[in-house]
């Protein structure tokens, strides 16, 4: 392998080795060009921390790639792909977090398609120095450090790696809201009737907060493109002691993404999937993780077999004579593409059955969202990549709602915003959408982002409804509103439907 040792601009096929402790490198001053690969090793010494900051990164989203490995060659620990468009957003603080090495190397591989190009990536790098320059709040510092690596020695009321974690803002509203713990993980503990970051909100509040939780495990976490696991690596996080645990993981499944996982009583039902290790790829597997005992049992249906899956949902569900069965909504078939059956599972007799639905005509699709609400019964589903007309595909914003007990789907309202990959909860009669996959052009790029930060509300609508009349249908009355609420832009969307009575 010949490399360049002047340059370090990607033109068209070239790799470079750049050796300074510090510097940058880049695709060049206009956009990128199609069917590029570009190779870039930078060399410091043995185990020393080397860090990537991307300044600017606009590549082709899912097409286009950066990798970054943790070594000299593409052996080496894969730690990071970078695709779409990744650059500071917003406020003029907030900066794309840095990749960071540390067997005293890197290799950057880059790729680029013959579909329409972007305007590249500037990356700068450093060896051995302080993450973010400490943010401006600390000072760099070797002291007390036995491998000779720096660190950041942060002013009073920031901590973390970089001094970018403010904390004991306002002094926690001491006294009457609560108090500074300058001993232990330095934030706020609040008192009773407070909550909050800042013990500034209210017991119960109608503002929301988002809560970093500062315990991580103690062996390396692996990253996900999937954020609903539960169990990852043997590992396991207890929400109520917010501490990690090891789990067993002797003659358990196989690696793979794309299942999905559904609680009932004390275990966890895994179903279908992609596996890494297997060019069969797609499987019709059900595993089953005991929580009390952390241990995994292959469970072996009754025939007939299920669709195998990848990209699907499922909820568990009490039907109305009691038997409780898990429900699979959609996903992708290697043999049937995307299907827009609901599986049913029993889970006392251990077999499958194709749910006979009626209603409306609805459309299966692949990495969507779904929640089920109990109280009427309903299972709503969000988004997805799906078949759409003229064999064209493309990511769509339906929102469906399927009632349990009378196996028909109804059609509701759009919510403009379409995207796959996402995550869902449903909160107090209101369906909460976060993130997901958003990017949809194929020939021109339009500024979509691969992975989007909205966070979407949704009413589900139960206007003057008693307890007794949810749990007889989704809805009974005959006229109400639907929203759909973008919280990131603040739009709200209303529309007026007739409910339809079950």
């Amino acid at each position: 392998m010949q490399m360049q040792m002047a340059e370090n601009v990607c033109h068209a096929i070239h790799t470079f080795m750049l050796t300074d402790l510090s510097g940058s490198l880049t695709d060049g001053p206009v956009n990128y060009k199609y069917k590029t690969k570009c190779t870039w090793l930078i060399e410091g010494y043995p185990n020393a921390v080397l860090r990537l900051r991307f300044n600017h990164f606009a590549t082709e989203c899912s097409w286009d790639h950066m990798y970054v490995y943790d070594g000299d060659s593409i052996y080496a620990p894969l730690i990071a792909v970078f695709s779409g468009l990744v650059v500071p957003e917003f406020r003029g603080n907030e900066t794309v977090p840095e990749v960071v090495t540390t067997s005293g190397y890197a290799l950057l591989h880059f790729f680029s398609d013959a579909a329409y190009n972007l305007t590249g990536f500037n990356i700068a790098y450093s060896i051995n120095s302080c993450p973010n320059n400490c943010s401006g709040r600390g000072r760099c510092s070797t002291a007390n450090s036995v491998s000779g690596r720096v660190y950041c020695e942060c002013e009073e009321y920031w901590k973390g790696e970089a001094c970018n974690i403010p904390y004991c803002r306002d002094n926690c509203g001491s006294p009457d809201h609560g108090y500074c713990d300058l001993t232990g993980e330095k934030l706020c503990v609040c008192n009773d009737s407070w909550q909050g970051p800042d013990c500034s909100l209210s017991v119960p509040s109608t503002e929301a907060f988002w809560v970093l939780p500062s315990i991580k495990p103690s062996a390396q976490s692996l990253g996900r493109a999937s954020h609903q696991a539960l169990v990852h690596s043997g590992l396991i996080y207890n929400l109520e002691s917010s501490t990690w645990d090891v789990v067993p993981v002797g003659n358990g499944p196989l690696y793979r993404y794309g299942h999905s996982l559904a609680l009932y009583q004390d275990d966890i039902y895994m179903f279908g999937g992609k596996l890494e290790a297997k060019s069969a790829n797609v499987t019709d597997e059900m595993w089953v993780f005991n929580i009390p005992r952390r241990t995994w049992s292959p469970q072996k249906p009754a025939p007939p077999p299920p669709y195998a899956l990848e990209g699907h949902t499922a909820h568990v569900v009490e039907l109305a004579d009691g038997e409780p069965v898990m429900l699979v909504f959609f996903g992708y078939s290697p043999i049937y593409s995307y299907i827009n059956k609901v599986q049913e599972y029993n889970i006392r007799s251990n077999s499958w059955q194709v749910v006979s639905a009626g209603g409306a005509v609805v459309q299966g699709g692949y990495g969507h969202s779904s929640v089920y609400d109990e109280a009427s019964g309903c299972v709503f589903v969000h988004g997805g990549y799906k078949a759409l007309s003229n064999n064209k595909y493309g990511l769509v914003d339906h929102l469906y709602r399927y009632h349990v007990h009378t196996k028909t789907w109804m059609i509701l309202g759009e919510s403009g915003l379409a995207r796959y990959l996402h995550s869902a909860v449903l909160l107090s009669g209101t369906l909460l959408v976060f993130g997901g996959n958003t990017h949809n052009d194929t020939s021109l790029s339009n500024g979509a982002k691969c992975f989007s930060a909205d966070f979407m509300a949704y009413d589900i609508g139960y206007p003057s409804r008693t307890i007794d009349q949810m749990a007889r249908g989704c809805f009974h009355l005959s006229t109400g509103t639907e929203k759909w609420s973008d919280e990131k832009e603040g739009a709200l969307r209303e529309e007026k439907r007739d409910y339809i009575n079950s």
